[in-house]
């Protein structure tokens, strides 16, 4: 997925204009596959819980500030879907870490103040704080649906690279939302839709990675070695606009 000004989206990837600008999607996308992976194995227990907090340097570097900034490039450029996906997720990862290092502690804390208050053990006060979490997890997630949907559909006119990656993160998104939203009293999530949700993250870093393999390398190259399977041939707005091709 990247911004040429040809209408064939079997040439290899081109720069618009001969703008300096390089393809930002690349750069966004690798971002968004390490993050993947990197919590796709902490969700399946490949990390322990003290482990798994050194991702939130990642996710807030690498998932949100690059490829945010990713995302303002490939605006300039004049690649809107890919601007538009590349500043949302890089928001996403932003939000996840600010969720993970302060507002579910925040919300732990206020949780059990209010438990307490109420006459609630130490226990008791506990479970509450971990139900109210995962719950607000869950609400979270929703909206994140409703985003990723709009994406995958736009997707359908990109590549199948593309799609795929979009349809995996729904279903990743949508399995997450169940293991929130059904956690038990003590915020325990569902195990199976919580450790279905990891491998599928892990399954989304590796088409993410492919894809951003695919575009550095059939760009260095000149020509499609690794191919996208491109699914719209047709010009967006006339050959001189920017369009997302293979």
């Amino acid at each position: 997925m990247s911004e040429t000004t040809t209408p064939d989206t079997e040439q290899p990837p081109a720069r618009a204009g001969g703008s300096p600008i390089g393809h930002a999607t690349a750069i966004g996308a690798a971002g968004f596959a390490w993050c993947s992976l990197a919590l796709g194995l902490t969700t399946i227990g490949a990390f322990s819980a003290a482990n798994g907090s050194i991702i939130l340097v990642g996710t807030f570097f690498y998932g949100g500030l690059v490829q945010l900034i990713a995302g303002f490039f490939a605006l300039a450029a004049g690649a809107s879907f890919a601007a538009a996906f590349l500043t949302a997720y890089g928001a996403f990862w932003l939000g996840y870490t600010a969720i993970e290092f302060w507002v579910a502690p925040h919300i732990v804390a206020q949780a059990m103040s209010a438990a307490t208050a109420k006459g609630a053990s130490g226990p008791e006060a506990g479970a509450a704080a971990g139900h109210s979490v995962a719950q607000s997890l869950g609400m979270f997630l929703i909206a994140w649906l409703v985003v990723t949907v709009v994406f995958a559909v736009a997707s359908t006119g990109t590549n199948g690279v593309v799609l795929t990656a979009f349809g995996l993160l729904t279903l990743t998104i949508v399995m997450l939302i169940t293991a929130y939203l059904g956690a038990s009293g003590a915020g325990v999530p569902q195990d199976f839709a919580l450790k279905s949700a990891g491998w599928l993250e892990i399954v989304l870093a590796t088409v993410a990675f492919y894809l951003v393999l695919a575009e550095l390398t059939n760009e260095n190259f000149g020509r499609n070695l690794l191919p996208l399977f491109p699914l719209n041939r047709r010009p967006l707005l006339g050959a001189a606009q920017p369009v997302l091709s293979a």
